[in-house]
């Protein structure tokens, strides 16, 4: 239980240090990336705990590192993907606002 918590607790501080070094982050909620690492590194997690490879003794350490390495990756893409997809729509929601 303790191992879960830990993971946790890393993938949602790598979801908030990877919301702190994009220089666009004003366009997306506070709670989006770090809530993205959080959900693709646990359910890593919950995968890899019924996978007999981490059952095994020499390879126990996947459990944890695995996850932790994961959530941050899927942040980054989300944190690509999104900004890409939202700022044009939000400027013109902008430029709409400001005419009225």
């Amino acid at each position: 239980m303790g191992e879960v918590l830990l993971a946790a607790a890393a993938l949602a501080a790598a979801g908030f240090i990877v919301r702190a070094a994009d220089p666009r982050r004003s366009t997306y909620g506070v709670l989006l990336l770090p809530g993205i690492s959080l959900a693709a590194g646990l359910s890593i997690w919950i995968i890899l705990q019924f996978t007999p490879v981490v059952t095994s003794t020499g390879f126990s350490w996947l459990s944890w590192a695995v996850p932790v390495l994961t959530g941050p990756a899927a942040a980054v893409a989300a944190a690509l993907a999104t900004v890409s997809r939202r700022l044009p729509r939000d400027n013109a929601e902008r430029e709409r606002i400001l005419k009225l």
